[in-house]
């Protein structure tokens, strides 16, 4: 069994991961339960991405060989220090316990599970995929071949290669063979900052200050706040609705300068035929040229724009190439040098996780709770991540608590999940 080099897209994401606390599952979905799993997986595939240690450079995915196999599953599924006591962790216990696994560094695990008590503790390495991927195929995935006892297909190497060369392709479809001069210079002048070319970012071995806000608002806000967009703001999506009000919830709460960039997170794949699926890491960073974001349809007319110019896939490129076209690296250097340090404000929705509801759940104590965060890729920066659970608004905010004071971020997430439309009703009164 040979490595396999990590693809470009996938190494890019080195040293970021994606946290998931789950409470209120079946207690059968122990650690050894886990671990049985994913002996049935390397039984079928050792190759399997989920299965590998991540080493070498460039990256490789390395398989482990069968008399490694126990040892290495032990290192992947871990039990937490007094697990069996009984009891299912409040939402400030589950808030706790995320908080302590975002300052554990990712290293050549692709993903780990701590196993505690009424709780199940992920780290998805991002080498290995995004949020999405991560709750998709990896939590769920796992999880649903555990209590069914069956193999998790979807994590077969075979999956990994439905198509190569994804960027070139979706490319191609989209810039080379319609060439778009405007493309290029849109990049040019979004991308080049008048200091000169920035460092690429790399995340910082320092993650004392790395902090966590978890809330969830009544059930019926999701639902309020698409009725209110229809009306107030006809087609503009429920995701960039959302975006626009954890921005404005930030700033509101002074816990970002009108100043700080805004970054949102773009999904590739829809630069590809819905006939081709793409495993792992295919977002891109887009830069809001209103990083206050006061106007919900500025913003969307802002993105449906770069995104018809194909910008998403050159920022990709760019980031690929490490050179300085990329929003997100450009906003490195653009925070901060106003009067506010710090990095970028990253927006991300995962929308609905309805396709969580079929896990192996015990609702004898109450319904199970997902709680999801990404620690910020730079320091100094805020990561909002939102979702659905249960027809509410789920919110999660990673910042650095050497730049920003908690009880502001406390207040902008509690605003935010609570009624995300006054946000935006705020931003439209004239000053």
């Amino acid at each position: 069994m040979r490595p396999a080099r990590v693809e470009l897209r996938n190494r890019l994401w080195q040293g970021i991961q994606t946290v998931s606390v789950v409470t209120g599952l079946d207690a059968a979905v122990d650690a050894a339960a886990l671990r049985a799993t994913l002996r049935r997986l390397h039984a079928v595939d050792p190759t399997a991405r989920v299965l590998c240690r991540l080493e070498g450079s460039p990256l490789r995915w390395t398989p482990v060989a069968a008399d490694e196999l126990d040892a290495w599953l032990h290192r992947l599924v871990t039990e937490a220090p007094g697990a069996g006591t009984g009891g299912r962790p409040t939402p400030e216990e589950q808030e706790t316990i995320a908080a302590g696994l975002l300052p554990q560094l990712p290293d050549e695990r692709p993903f780990t599970v701590t196993v505690g008590d009424g709780y199940l503790g992920w780290q998805v390495n991002h080498v290995l995929g995004d949020g999405n991927y991560g709750l998709r195929s990896v939590v769920g995935g796992l999880l649903r071949a555990t209590a069914t006892g069956e193999v998790p297909t979807g994590l077969l190497a075979s999956t990994d290669s439905t198509t190569r060369y994804p960027l070139a392709k979706a490319t191609w479809n989209s810039l080379a063979r319609e060439p778009k001069l405007a493309t290029w210079k849109a990049a040019v002048r979004r991308g080049l900052d008048p200091g000169g070319r920035p460092d690429q970012p790399t995340v910082s071995d320092d993650t004392s200050g790395l902090s966590l806000v978890a809330r969830t608002g009544p059930v019926g806000t999701m639902g309020t706040l698409r009725a209110w967009g229809a009306e107030h703001h006809p087609g503009v999506s429920v995701t960039l609705l959302l975006m626009s009000a954890a921005r404005r919830a930030l700033e509101q709460h002074g816990a970002v300068h009108p100043s700080t960039d805004s970054v949102v997170m773009y999904d590739l794949r829809r630069y590809l035929p819905s006939s081709v699926d793409v495993v792992g890491n295919f977002s891109a960073a887009l830069r809001l040229t209103d990083p206050s974001c006061r106007d919900p349809r500025q913003v969307a007319e802002q993105v449906t724009a770069d995104v018809g110019l194909g910008l998403p896939l050159v920022s990709l490129m760019a980031a690929s190439a490490t050179e300085a076209l990329s929003p997100l690296w450009s906003a490195v250097n653009r925070s901060g040098t106003g009067e506010r340090a710090g990095g970028p404000v990253v927006l991300s929705h995962l929308g609905s996780m309805g396709f969580l509801r079929r896990l192996p759940w015990d609702t004898s104590a109450g319904p199970g709770q997902v709680l999801t965060c990404a620690a910020p890729s730079i320091p100094g920066g805020i990561t909002v991540c939102t979702s659905e659970w249960g027809k509410a608004l789920s919110a999660t905010l990673t910042y650095d608590s050497t730049f920003v004071a908690r009880d502001k971020v406390v207040a902008a997430a509690e605003a935010l999940v609570e009624r995300p439309w006054s946000l935006l009703e705020d931003a439209e009164e004239p000053a």
